[in-house]
C-alpha cells in the first residue's frame, strides 16, 4: 500500500509523541520498576494512566519542524528555533523572553513554556550561544540530544536528494553534539524517514539504502566502522530466540545516539507488523525510554502511517494541536 504524504508527516509526529510520552514516565526507571508499577508486562498504551505529556524529545522535534517552514535559511532557522525553544525550559511565556521569538510554537502554544527533563548537553550548547559544526565540534558528545529531534528533516519533499537530507540532518545534530557517532547516527535518522517520502512502504530494504548512503557519506569517520558492526549486530538480534530486554541490554540503553537508533532500529523491525507494540519493547527498558520510543515511534509512523498508531492515545496528546499545525505546514 502507497501512503499519502500526509499520512506519513503525521504517522512521523505524532508516532515520535506517542512514543515519546509513554516512555517519559518511566526515563529515569530500572525495568524492575517499571514492572512494580505497571505489571510483569510493563508500561503500554493499554494501562497507561493520565494525560500523555511530551518531553524535550517532541518539544525539539516540533522545533526542528518549525526552523523548516521558512525555506530561506534551514540551518539558520533551526538555530534560532533552538533559541526559542531553549527559553521554553526557564521562562514561564513569551512575555519574559530575553529575545523576539521567530518560532510560531512561541506565539500559538503558551502550553510549550514546559521544561521536561532538557539534556544538559543541549542547554549548555545553546546558552554558549555558539553554534558547533561538523568542521569546528563544539564538544564530544554523543548523547542522543542531536538525532533525537532531527526526523522532520527526512520529511522535507523528494526535491531534496538524499545527500541534501544527510548533509543537513548532520549539521543541525553538530549545533549542539560534536561526537561523529551523533553526526552518523542523526543523519542515518533523517535519511531512513526520507528513504519514505514516496510511501514506498519497505522498511527493510530502506534501511539498507541508507546504510550504503551512509557508508559512502561518512567513510572518512573511523567511527564509521563501530557503527556499523552495531547495525550488523542489531540486526542479527532480530532473528534470535531471545526476550527483547535480553537483545536490548546488548544494545545499550539509549542514552547516546547510536543506542538510541539501534534501539529503535531492532523494534521497528522485529514488530513492523504490530506498530503498538513496537513502540512498546522500545519504552520497556533500563534506559532512556522516551527517546527510544520517541525514534521508534517516529519510524514506525513513517512507514505505516497515522492509523497504525493507538488513536485513543494520541488524541489526548500534549500539544496535539502544535503537532497537527508543523505537520500541515511540512506538507
Amino acid at each position: 500500500m502507497t501512503l499519502q504524504r500526509k499520512d506519513i508527516i503525521m504517522g512521523c509526529l505524532f508516532g515520535g509523541a506517542a512514543g515519546d510520552a509513554l516512555g517519559y514516565p518511566v526515563e529515569f526507571d530500572t525495568y524492575e520498576q517499571i514492572q512494580h508499577q505497571y505489571g510483569n508486562t510493563g508500561i503500554k498504551f493499554e494501562n497507561f494512566t493520565g494525560k500523555p505529556l511530551i518531553s524535550d524529545d517532541t518539544q525539539m522535534t516540533l522545533f526542528t519542524a518549525s526552523g523548516l517552514i521558512d525555506k530561506s535559511n534551514y540551518l539558520e532557522n533551526i538555530w534560532l528555533n533552538y533559541q526559542d525553544w531553549l527559553e521554553t525550559q526557564f521562562k514561564p511565556n513569551k512575555e519574559n523572553m530575553s529575545h523576539e521569538p521567530v518560532s510560531l510554537l512561541i506565539n500559538n502554544y503558551p502550553e510549550i513554556f514546559a521544561s521536561r527533563e532538557p539534556g544538559g548537553t543541549c542547554l549548555r550548547a545553546l546558552m554558549r550561544g555558539i553554534r558547533g559544526t561538523l568542521e569546528e565540534p563544539i564538544n564530544d558528545s554523543k548523547g542522543c540530544g542531536g538525532v533525537m529531534r532531527v526526523a522532520p528533516i527526512g520529511l522535507l519533499d523528494d526535491d531534496f536528494s538524499d545527500q541534501q537530507i544527510i548533509h543537513l540532518a548532520a549539521q543541525s545534530a553538530a549545533l549542539t553534539h560534536g561526537h561523529p557517532l551523533s553526526t552518523i547516527a542523526s543523519a542515518f535518522m533523517a535519511d531512513l524517514i526520507h528513504q519514505n517520502v514516496a510511501g514506498e512502504n519497505r522498511l527493510r530494504q530502506a534501511i539498507q539504502n541508507t546504510r550504503i548512503l551512509i557508508q559512502e557519506t561518512f567513510c572518512d569517520y573511523s567511527e564509521i566502522f563501530t557503527f556499523m558492526e552495531m547495525l550488523d549486530s542489531t540486526l542479527g538480534f532480530i532473528g534470535n530466540d531471545e526476550e527483547d530486554l535480553t537483545n536490548l541490554k546488548m544494545i545499550g540503553e539509549g542514552w547516546v545516539a547510536e543506542e538510541t537508533l539501534m534501539i529503535a532500529i531492532y523494534a521497528t523491525l522485529k514488530y513492523e507488523n504490530d506498530p503498538e507494540k513496537a513502540i512498546e519493547v522500545a519504552v520497556n527498558h533500563r534506559g532512556d525510554s522516551d527517546s527510544t520510543g520517541a525514534l521508534t515511534g517516529q519510524i514506525i509512523g513513517t512507514f505505516h502511517g497515522i492509523q497504525c498508531l493507538p488513536q485513543n492515545f494520541i488524541s489526548k496528546l500534549e500539544l496535539k494541536d502544535a503537532i497537527v499545525e508543523m505537520g500541515n505546514r511540512l506538507l
